[in-house]
């Protein structure tokens, strides 16, 4: 049986996880995906996306403060319909941010080769926490921000000016930025794993910490792409990792050596929290059909293992996977379930959900 409780958040825990979940693999692989294929406009791209995330985020916001998907006031075969959407593309999409992640690793900090080494110390904290379910998760969201929110703050106070502003003019949006937010949709769309948290306290409806949120997540995101575009200009297609590769702009760098390692252990923090996330949501919806969740944790987790260290082999071949028809399922999971939740909250709930608020308020 599923803990009811283990799924009740804060909305600032709420805004932490949005924040970790939509930014997290942004800033790695995806600015020079997108300058491959929209150029010195990849930031219009990354732009687009995002304002489209936003609404997906408030329709999302809207439903969890007052139920969770599981408990949505709707046909159950809606839905479970729902429901298996959100399981199979969160798969999906743990795998691809799980070759990410190796990847990642692999090239910053043990210079190739090791990436299976890694990804046997990775599944087991994945194991952990999805067994632990969403409260823990949550709460080692709050713990681990302020770490990644002090990496930030001395990067951005030491950051030495590079680049041109140039390397960014003429802004067009043009048909390479709309086949870029095409080709990548994949990577945005962040949020429909938080469909299966629940709000709670007297004072869940405050849109602020959320709000905050979101314009942290823009100013991080687009921010970040116009940065990489303005340093690396046409030659960003062949730079990875762009959030490590700025942060060498140090001016502590020249006089201490290398401190880019900060940054990689932020990155790692956030990155174990995003994939946790999305292991979660895939549990949920497998455990909404049948299972035990703890049996359905360790084998999710052990097959994710298992599919990554046999049958992904490299990066491109999941690359490949995610940029091809796959990605219009994101669509559906990522956007068109949050409204469609929202539409069901307003149709099939509102009378209960009026009458359950009412009596909440009057008991506190």
């Amino acid at each position: 049986m599923r803990d009811k409780v283990s799924d009740k958040i804060y909305t600032g825990q709420f805004a932490i996880l949005a924040f970790i979940s939509s930014v997290c693999f942004k800033i790695v692989m995806l600015p020079q995906y997108l300058s491959a294929t929209a150029g010195r406009n990849a930031w219009l791209s990354m732009l687009t996306l995002v304002l489209a995330d936003g609404v997906a985020l408030v329709c999302v916001y809207a439903v969890v403060t007052r139920t969770d998907i599981r408990a949505l006031p709707a046909p159950v075969p809606l839905k479970r319909l729902m429901m298996a959407v959100v399981g199979v593309t969160c798969f999906a999409k743990l795998v691809l941010f799980t070759s990410e992640t190796t990847a990642y690793c692999s090239t910053t900090l043990f210079d190739e080769g090791l990436w299976r080494l890694i990804l046997a110390g990775l599944i087991p904290a994945l194991i952990y926490l999805t067994v632990k379910g969403g409260n823990v998760l949550a709460r080692t969201a709050q713990i681990i921000i302020w770490f990644v929110a002090i990496v930030v703050a001395l990067n951005l106070f030491f950051a030495q000016a590079a680049g041109s502003i140039k390397n960014v003019l003429p802004i067009s949006y043009d048909k390479r930025v709309l086949l870029s937010c095409d080709k990548y949709l994949a990577w945005f769309g962040d949020f429909s794993p938080l469909l299966f948290f629940s709000v709670s306290g007297s004072k869940k409806k405050n849109i602020v910490p959320v709000l905050i949120s979101y314009i942290l997540i823009l100013t991080f995101t687009v921010g970040l792409s116009i940065a990489f575009t303005s340093v690396y200009g046409g030659g960003g297609v062949l730079v990875a990792n762009a959030f490590n590769k700025l942060a060498i702009f140090n001016k502590l760098s020249t006089l201490i050596g290398t401190v880019d390692f900060t940054v990689v252990c932020a990155w790692l923090m956030i990155a174990v929290v995003k994939l946790a996330l999305l292991s979660t949501a895939v549990v949920e919806c497998v455990c909404s059909f049948f299972g035990n969740r703890k049996v359905v944790s360790v084998a999710v987790c052990i097959a994710l293992g298992v599919l990554t260290f046999f049958g992904v082999g490299n990066q491109q071949t999941v690359y490949n996977v995610m940029t091809g028809w796959l990605r219009y399922m994101t669509v559906a999971a990522d956007y068109a379930v949050p409204v469609a939740a929202l539409v069901c909250v307003a149709v099939f709930g509102r009378k209960k959900y009026g009458q359950t608020e009412a009596l909440y308020e009057k008991t506190q």
